[in-house]
């Protein structure tokens, strides 16, 4: 078991960062391109995940050293707390996103005051503050560390169930709760909207489809939320029944598959965003598609220098060997 965990963890710790960095690429290079600050929350998500990613690499050396950085619950404390920034950071990234396809759907003329590069800075600035502050609790206030710690690193093993509660009521909960409610009153405005255009306009103009793109955005978002939920949910719930429930078992359970299965999430994000955003999906397939044609160029204007030095070399051998066989007598 623990080489597998350590070769999964191993393989996230690779592809969670490629991708992600892949994605950040993208949208830098749209955000270039058309200046749709919505973008800024999307490079900050996948930055978010990024770091998911990096520690999964910390994760796959603990697993092939069978647990020897975690004799030390400060050592222990740290790895997880690293670990649940990003990944609070993600939630909130989440619901900004939420709140931005609302702005952009519920108040279009006043759209672009509110949402300004200076704002959406700052909002990430204290979003990557408070994200920080709640993942790195139990090393802030040690009230919040177990103090019979046994060498066995986890969350509910290295912190008290309190802390857990503080995570669950205060960030996960509140987050995916407000998530639902923007998504619903989206849904009802698409509903109302849809008919609305429909009965006016039966040949819709671009600038009523370029509003309904909007939604199809929020639709992307919508599946993000979803696959957060079925990636993180498992496990936030299966530490409150553990925490409510000491006699149960449930930390191998937690420690291993349900943490995994919740950093999957970062994986899959960039993996969403590339089949259902439209933008991101072209420009990324025109940019291997430029990357292929400069390489195949490249390789054409090898063959061609290399055939213009093969001919070079022909030629001065073939007057080498002129000048080789002329008598000197011939010149008198």
């Amino acid at each position: 078991w623990p080489l597998s965990f350590s070769f999964l963890h191993a393989l996230l710790g690779i592809l969670i960062p490629l991708t992600n960095v892949t994605v950040i690429v993208v949208v830098y290079k749209l955000l270039k391109k058309k200046h749709a600050k919505s973008y800024i929350f999307i490079i900050n998500l996948a930055a978010a995940d990024m770091l998911v990613g990096l520690m999964c690499i910390v994760e796959a050396l603990d697993d092939l050293y069978d647990d020897d950085f975690d004799k030390n619950i400060t050592f222990c404390l740290i790895r997880i707390c690293l670990t649940i920034t990003p990944c609070i950071s993600s939630i909130l990234t989440l619901l900004l996103i939420s709140l931005d396809r609302y702005l952009a759907v519920r108040l279009p003329l006043h759209y672009h005051r509110f949402v300004c590069t200076r704002a959406i800075l700052v909002v990430l600035l204290l979003l990557w503050s408070w994200s920080f502050f709640m993942g790195h609790l139990p090393l802030i206030s040690p009230s919040l560390q177990q103090s019979n710690y046994t060498g066995y690193c986890g969350l509910l093993y290295s912190a008290k169930s309190e802390y857990l509660f503080i995570l669950c009521f205060t960030v996960f909960i509140p987050a995916l709760a407000s998530i639902i409610f923007l998504h619903l009153s989206l849904g009802w405005i698409a509903f109302i909207q849809h008919r609305l255009i429909w009965k006016t306009w039966p040949t819709p103009t671009t600038s009523i489809l370029l509003y309904m793109r909007h939604f199809k955005a929020a639709r992307t978002v919508l599946i993000v939320i979803i696959c957060f939920a079925l990636s993180w949910g498992p496990y936030y719930i299966t530490g409150v029944i553990q925490a409510r429930c000491p006699d149960c078992d449930l930390k191998d359970l937690l420690k291993d598959l349900l943490f995994l299965l919740g950093e999957t999430n970062s994986l899959m994000n960039p993996l969403i965003y590339t089949f259902y955003s439209k933008d991101i999906r072209s420009y990324l397939s025109k940019l291997f598609s430029l990357t292929l044609q400069r390489k195949r160029n490249n390789g054409e204007g090898i063959k061609k220098g290399s055939l213009h030095i093969l001919l070079t070399l022909t030629q001065t051998h073939i007057n080498l060997d002129l000048i080789t066989n002329w008598n000197l007598t011939d010149f008198l």
